[in-house]
């Protein structure tokens, strides 16, 4: 409980009296006793007013309902539902507020209520969420006022409520509902695939203008009497699995969005596009939080992947992919294909040739590397001084070792993509798609 403005003009307005009072002693006024008087009386009046408004102060009976969904999706904007009911017998007057957590920003709240006896209210107020986690909601708060309105106390109501921040899967959601052809095109991919060709067997159909001579079915052309064509589709059932480094490295940030919140959206819709495949999709994060989800096919295991990336973060430690590499010769013996999301470095050559060699022995490796913007801004930058000229220069070497780097993991059969994080996920799905066409995987 608190004095509520009005009280607290009331105590400024006695405090000036007090000073004049004070005055008026001190410079001897012939009416300085009225004015003591005057001081006194208005201080016995406000503390009776204020101890009568004080006990009379009781907590209303409201009933206050929150519907929040559980799953929130990182940098969405979405809306909470709060329902206020009024059963007391008079007029409430009150200010609502909701307790979300620092994660989240919050537009529309707080809001001054005024309910008959018996209404009720229903109004959204509207979160976005900054950062992947548990958020955790205290329960809704009224501040009351007093009946003469001298005091505001808090009463809280409802319950405390949790919801979990996901990457933004709501492309996903979306994506669910339309087909390869227009998910393809929603996210920017252009897929060069011949109609009918693939590694396995789909299906018969009649011999269309294109076709190759090699698609048709001759014992089936003799049986019919007219051309029958054998269409084929990529090879299902193969298993997909993405190594997420959670190291230092991962914190940088090209504009709002770290490069770890960026690998995390291009592993989400990758796993999608895999799934919708018919592949299975599994997971395993190192340098910081590890954590295992094997590979399993079916739409449900996207759910899986969103339950346990929503709370992961990039940490302070070091990428160790040799270590990484070996856990996962023990997690995954099955052929798969290996997707290695990270961010590279020139000095990590010697660490990530030997785990993509021992990983390459029994699967197929796909490096994908975070290209930082800052690298490619500065060798186009104007060079106009010689800072500008060291700094270009700097960055020149440090592309070519990179460059170098890649070189030779391409000569050990390795596929290697280096991409800027906000197109990670269309180069991952067009080298996958790519694999798949080739029958390589």
């Amino acid at each position: 409980m608190k004095p509520s403005r009005l009280l607290i003009q009331l105590l400024l307005a006695w405090l000036l009296l007090g000073l004049l009072a004070a005055v008026a002693t001190i410079l001897e006024w012939p009416r300085s006793f009225e004015i003591k008087l005057v001081f006194w009386c208005w201080f016995g009046l406000v503390a009776l007013l204020a101890l009568l408004d004080r006990f009379a102060l009781h907590r209303p009976r409201l009933e206050v309902t929150r519907t929040l969904e559980p799953h929130l999706a990182l940098g969405i904007r979405q809306r909470v539902r709060i329902r206020v009911s009024n059963r007391e017998q008079r007029r409430q007057e009150f200010w609502l507020t909701d307790f979300p957590p620092s994660k989240l920003h919050l537009e529309g709240l707080p809001i001054r209520l005024t309910l008959e006896p018996g209404e009720h209210v229903d109004l959204r107020y509207s979160i976005t969420p900054l950062q992947r986690g548990l958020a955790e909601f205290g329960q809704p708060c009224c501040r009351v006022l007093s009946d003469w309105k001298l005091w505001e106390k808090n009463f809280y109501y409802g319950e405390a409520q949790s919801a979990k921040i996901y990457p933004n899967y709501k492309p996903l959601f979306r994506s669910s509902f339309i087909g390869s052809d227009q998910l393809y095109l929603d996210l920017g991919l252009q897929l060069r695939q011949r109609r009918g060709e693939g590694t396995d067997f789909h299906q018969l159909r009649d011999f269309r203008v294109g076709d190759s001579l090699r698609q048709i079915d001759w014992r089936a052309t003799a049986r019919f009497h007219k051309p029958i064509s054998r269409e084929y589709q990529e090879e299902r059932d193969q298993q997909v699995v993405f190594l997420l480094d959670c190291g230092r490295r991962m914190r940088a940030k090209d504009g709002e969005i770290s490069h770890f919140d960026h690998a995390l959206n291009a592993l989400l819709i990758s796993a999608f596009v895999a799934l919708r495949q018919g592949d299975s999709v599994g997971l395993l994060s190192f340098a910081g939080q590890s954590r295992w989800v094997a590979p399993i096919k079916g739409r449900f295991q996207v759910s899986r992947l969103l339950d346990q990336i929503y709370d992961l973060d990039s940490s302070p430690a070091a990428s160790d992919y040799l270590d990484v590499a070996q856990q996962l010769i023990t997690h995954q013996p099955r052929r798969s294909l290996i997707i290695l999301i990270s961010s590279l470095e020139p000095q990590d050559r010697d660490d990530l040739t030997q785990a993509a060699r021992l990983l390459s022995q029994h699967h197929l490796v796909m490096v994908a590397s975070m290209r930082q913007q800052v690298l490619s801004d500065t060798l186009a930058t104007e060079v106009v001084s010689i800072d500008d000229a060291l700094r270009y220069c700097g960055v020149a070497s440090h592309l070519q070792e990179q460059s170098a780097m890649y070189a030779q993991l391409r000569s050990d059969n390795i596929i290697v993509a280096d991409t800027p994080p906000a197109y990670m996920h269309s180069t991952l799905i067009n080298e996958y798609m790519a694999l798949k066409r080739s029958g390589i995987f």
